[in-house]
């Protein structure tokens, strides 16, 4: 599958994560109540013409432009989730975030570069649906990995602290093998 980046060479990737359903849910809900509101119009319409402010072309024409609207924005929203991603790979941790539909940032971190990680939850819906926040510290000037709307945050935090401990591990017998 084509993640928007290259592996290396020896590179695989172990695990890839999607933000929580609750990141698309606002999204969905408004093309939702929009489609709604397409399907009463055209119910006013067909059941009770004479009481349209419009003329019933353009009522049609309005009902027929949100009903449009509301697909797009469904499907623009499924998108935009669908690469939303955290991988993990043997080498790095690699953010994909589609920050519109046209727009997209590509990160990676070097599992031997973690400082520090840092899953949590702000609020009662994300304590409740165990989703949040997990952050990455790297050694040097890169800025925190901050992937948003988790799922299972904590749980995520410590598999990316497991998987630096297996890369310090792997390039320590590599160095021990070389004496």
């Amino acid at each position: 599958m084509d993640y928007g980046f290259t592996l290396d060479a020896g590179e695989e990737v172990i695990r890839v994560i999607r933000r929580s359903i609750f990141d698309i849910l606002p999204t969905i809900l408004v093309s939702v109540v929009l489609a709604l509101a397409a399907a009463a119009l055209a119910y006013l319409l067909g059941r009770y013409p004479a009481a349209t402010p419009f003329p019933p072309q353009l009522m049609l024409l309005l009902v027929l432009i949100m009903a449009i609207i509301a697909v797009i924005i469904f499907l623009i929203a499924v998108d935009v989730y669908r690469h939303n991603l955290l991988i993990f790979t043997n080498v790095h941790i690699v953010q994909v975030e589609q920050l519109a539909l046209f727009q997209r940032r590509v990160s990676q971190l070097n599992l031997r570069r973690i400082e520090d990680v840092t899953g949590m939850h702000q609020g009662f819906l994300q304590s409740i649906f165990d989703f949040g926040e997990v952050q990455i510290q790297s050694a040097g000037e890169q800025e925190k990995f901050i992937f948003k709307n988790a799922p299972h945050p904590q749980q995520l935090a410590d598999e990316a602290l497991e998987k630096h401990e297996q890369s310090m591990r792997a390039v320590h017998a590599q160095g021990m093998d070389a004496e």
